[in-house]
């Protein structure tokens, strides 16, 4: 093995071949086209559901949610039904950048989701996501590194995200944000790899996910409200922007560089929401408290609901700012601030639903629910079997169409000791086109998708180029957690037998594989922390806001 090789991973959050590859015809990606022409490609399968927690943090540790225990932006439901915002220190797997420090490898990460607060590491990591939290104050290790980069590049952002844009369509000031985060962004990538010496650097591209939940209406023209517009260039724009920072970082690197280019998940439309505890509440899974009916069953004014917030209605989590209301209050339902955990009476409910970044259902098990009723054993199965059974047969009433392309029960799809923590249940609607929402305000049980046209999907990318790599082949049965025992194995460091991905060895040269058999070590990457893994009060509350103002409702 080469022990001077080194690894250059290029993360594009969310992006899709079905969006790059018209995109090379026309000769607009000329570094992804390079990429692709001098190494292998392939679809990279994701996580389900294919969201930014569980897929990173599976990326990042080889290993299923059920062995590393993050499977949403918010913690288990046993650590209460308000569920609290999980940090990086909830995840119970050793991450790659870790198991390459301790074999002495030199590491830089920047722009990474769920890597906040950064782990100490045998080099450098700079979280990606946390906008709402303060980069000044312990945000990077080490920490003077958000001083040093600040002063070298003249300022960095991480995220950006606003009410406007999510629901009024105005969208200037999120695009003036967004084309100078990709800016500073590729200003800090070329800045951090040049001034240190790394053995394995990560750098991700957060900014097409954002495009493609905002922008995919005016993209797509099958989409069912579609629009043409000034917009409708907005997605082919940041691939293009993303592709030229690709292009910097590919004139900075040697021939002894194995580049990788990944993406966490893919994308798609979003055409409509199924409001699923209205349907458990319908079929007589779930009861909610009387006391809080009128609140939600009908649209009161927004000052009604600021007023009983303050009066501490517990019921009210978030109403519009005053700053925003004359432009919103038509546009936002105030009942979209109501927390539904507190409107259901959990005494006589057996069954909910996860967030919209589940998309999944709960047993409310004994045990494990702060109050849960069902039994383990016969009761559970029963009743997770009913739902089931009566999920195949949701139609959409407007197309006459059943709807549920795929159920799976949580053990079909997840190993591992934290497997008792996810969904029961994990539900596919039109292969990603309808979405399971939690709300229980609306009207029927479907509705058009109102704050986002894009979601993600299951088909993530994969590129790779390098001296001993394949050239110009398409590769298949690629797995999100086959990248890092993958990158272990090039970097020359033994693979813990206990991940669950596997090395990709069919994607280098026989050459190399024969001179470079992969090694194992029985060392268990468990990596328990005295921590919760939870923010503090403040900082989830500003957590909160951010995947609010993304479209990541709780």
């Amino acid at each position: 093995m080469n022990m001077n090789k080194k690894v250059f991973v290029i993360g594009i959050d969310s992006a899709t071949f079905d969006i790059i590859n018209p995109l090379i015809k026309k000769g607009a990606l000329p570094n992804l086209e390079l990429l692709i022409k001098e190494g292998v490609s392939g679809k990279l399968k994701s996580t389900i559901p294919p969201v930014t927690p569980p897929a990173w943090t599976s990326f990042m540790t080889g290993k299923n949610p059920g062995k590393h225990g993050v499977f949403d932006f918010y913690a288990p439901p046993n650590l209460g039904y308000q569920r609290p915002i999980l940090n990086s220190k909830f995840n119970k797997a050793k991450t790659i950048w870790k198991i390459l420090s301790e074999n002495g490898k030199k590491v830089g990460i920047i722009n990474m989701p769920m890597t906040y607060p950064p782990e100490e590491v045998n080099g450098f990591i700079i979280p990606g996501m946390q906008y709402g939290l303060d980069t000044n104050s312990g945000f990077s290790y080490p920490k003077e590194l958000m001083h040093e980069l600040n002063k070298a590049i003249g300022g960095y952002k991480v995220l950006y995200g606003d009410m406007v844009s999510l629901y009024a369509d105005i969208f200037d000031n999120l695009l003036k944000e967004w084309r100078e985060i990709v800016k500073l962004r590729e200003k800090a990538i070329l800045y951090l790899m040049e001034r240190y010496e790394w053995d394995f650097f990560m750098a991700v591209f957060y900014s097409i996910d954002v495009m493609q939940h905002h922008f995919w209406k005016f993209y797509d023209k099958s989409h069912p409200l579609y629009k043409h517009s000034e917009y409708s260039e907005i997605i082919p724009e940041f691939y293009k922007c993303v592709d030229s920072s690709v292009g910097e970082i590919l004139r900075r690197l040697d021939e002894d560089t194995v580049v990788m280019v990944v993406s966490d998940h893919g994308a798609g439309p979003e055409h409509k929401a199924f409001y699923i505890n209205k349907w458990l509440a319908k079929e007589g899974f779930l009861t909610f408290k009387p006391k809080y009916i009128s609140l939600w069953k009908f649209r009161l004014p927004h000052i009604i609901y600021k007023i009983l917030r303050r009066a501490g209605v517990k019921a009210i989590e978030w109403t519009v700012p005053i700053s925003y209301l004359p432009l919103l209050w038509r546009k936002i339902d105030p009942r979209e601030g109501l927390r539904v955990h507190e409107l259901i009476n959990w005494n006589k409910t057996k069954a909910y639903s996860g967030n919209h970044t589940e998309q999944g259902i709960y047993i409310n098990l004994k045990g494990r629910e702060p109050y849960g009723i069902v039994e383990s054993g016969k009761e559970y199965e029963e009743i997770r079997n009913s739902i089931i059974e009566k999920l195949r047969k949701v139609e959409d009433p407007k197309t006459g169409e059943r709807v549920v392309s795929k159920i799976y029960k949580k053990e079909e799809i997840y190993n591992g000791p934290y497997t008792y923590l996810a969904p029961d249940i994990f539900v596919d609607m039109k292969e990603g086109q309808y979405l399971l929402q939690k709300e229980v305000y609306n009207w029927g049980l479907f509705n058009y998708a109102d704050k986002s046209s894009g979601t993600h999907r299951m088909d993530g990318i994969f590129i790779m180029k390098g001296a001993n790599v394949k050239r110009g082949e398409g590769v298949d049965n690629l797995n999100i957690t086959d990248i890092a025992p993958t990158i272990l194995h090039v970097l020359g460091v033994p693979v813990p037998d206990d991940m669950d991905g596997k090395v990709l060895t069919q994607l280098f040269k026989e050459s190399f594989q024969e001179a470079n058999p992969v090694r194992y070590t029985k060392i268990i990457s468990e990596y328990m922390t005295d921590d919760k893994g939870i923010y503090s009060d403040e900082e989830d509350e500003k957590m909160r806001k951010m995947l609010r103002d993304l479209g990541y409702m709780g």
